[in-house]
C-alpha cells in the first residue's frame, strides 16, 4: 500500500540497530532503536546486556542495508556517559544522548501525544529482525490495549515479533508519529525463558557446592551434570533466539512523553553529558 511505502520513505532513516558485542567481538544481543531530537530511544534492556563489551550503533539507507551512519564504543561508556535519565524506570524505555558529529545528518522521529487508540486501526513497526543487519517494515492492526500490574499501558498488535525487535518504534502510518515502543522481552515465551534460565542457574550453584565430592572410578558425575546443565542453557538460548511471537506488545509513551516534556531537566542532562567527551572515533 502507498501509505506504508510513504512511511518507509519518511521514517526508515531514523531507525538503527544496536549490536552488543563481547570481548571476542561476538554479538551477545541485538536491539532496535530510533532517533528523537538528539537522543536515541530503545528498550530498557539496553541497560543490562550481560557480557557486553562494546555496542555498535548503525543506521541504514532506503535500500535497508547501506550504512549511512555508525559508531562502535565501549559498552561502559554507552551506559555511564551517554545515558540520560534513570535506569530503573517503569516506562520500558532507555534514552541516550547521540548529539555527536556522526549522527548529525540523521533525522529524528516525532513522538505522538495521543493517549487513546482505536482497536482495528493500522500500525507499522520498523525493526531489525533476528539480529540481521537489514532493516524491515512490518504492518498490522491494533488488536487490543491493556495495562500491567504497575499501571503501564501497552498497545497489543498482530505483528510477528522476533529477536532483535525490542526497542522498535510502533508508528501511526497516517501521521508518521511514534505511538509505542515494542518489547519482545515481555512476551510469555520471554517469561518462560527467564524462568528456565533461573532454574538452570540455581542447579549450577547447587552443583558447585558438591563438586569434587563424588567420583565413580574415572568419572566425575558432578561435572557430567554441570556439562548437561550448560548444554541445556545453550539450547534454551538458541530456541528462545529463534522463536517468534504472533502477538506483539508496545509500551505506550505516557512515561517517555513526560520525560521529554520536562525540557529543563533534559537540556541540563544533555549538556552535562556533552561536556564529558569531545569526539568518538569510529572503531573498525
Amino acid at each position: 500500500m502507498l501509505m506504508f511505502s510513504n512511511l518507509w520513505k519518511s521514517c526508515h532513516a531514523s531507525v538503527c540497530q544496536l549490536r552488543f558485542l563481547n570481548e571476542r567481538g561476538t554479538t551477545v544481543d541485538s536491539l532496535t532503536g530510533f532517533k528523537v531530537n538528539n537522543c536515541l530511544i530503545t528498550s530498557q534492556y539496553a541497560f543490562c546486556v550481560e557480557k557486553a563489551f562494546k555496542v555498535e550503533i548503525v543506521f541504514v539507507d532506503s535500500d535497508a542495508n547501506t550504512i549511512t551512519a555508525e559508531m562502535r564504543i565501549p559498552y561502559a561508556e554507552f551506559i555511564n556517559e551517554m545515558r540520560i535519565g534513570i535506569v530503573n524506570n517503569l516506562g520500558h524505555y532507555a534514552v541516550f544522548n547521540i548529539n555527536l558529529p556522526e549522527f548529525q545528518s540523521i533525522p529524528g522521529l516525532k513522538l505522538s501525544a495521543r493517549h487513546n487508540f482505536t482497536i482495528g486501526t493500522s500500525v507499522a513497526a520498523l525493526s531489525f529482525n533476528h539480529g540481521y543487519s537489514n532493516l524491515g517494515l512490518k504492518t498490522g492492526i491494533i488488536s487490543s490495549v491493556f495495562a500491567n500490574k504497575e499501571g503501564v499501558r501497552f498497545i497489543q498488535y498482530d505483528g510477528m515479533l522476533n529477536y532483535g525487535n525490542s526497542g522498535s518504534p510502533l508508528i501511526d502510518p497516517k501521521s508518521f508519529e511514534v505511538i509505542g515502543i515494542t518489547s519482545r522481552r515481555t512476551t510469555p515465551s520471554a517469561n518462560a525463558y527467564n524462568q528456565l534460565m533461573g532454574i538452570i542457574a540455581g542447579n549450577l550453584a547447587e552443583l558447585k557446592k558438591v563438586e569434587a565430592s563424588i567420583k565413580l572410578g574415572d568419572i566425575d558425575p558432578i561435572q557430567v551434570l554441570v556439562a548437561n546443565q550448560n548444554q541445556l542453557k545453550q539450547l534454551a538460548k538458541i530456541i528462545y533466539k529463534h522463536t517468534s511471537s504472533g502477538v506483539a506488545d508496545a509500551v505506550m509513551l505516557d512515561s517517555i512523553l513526560s520525560f521529554f516534556n520536562n525540557d529543563a531537566v533534559l537540556e541540563k542532562e544533555v549538556k552535562q553529558i556533552e561536556g564529558k567527551f569531545d569526539f568518538y572515533e569510529n572503531l573498525s
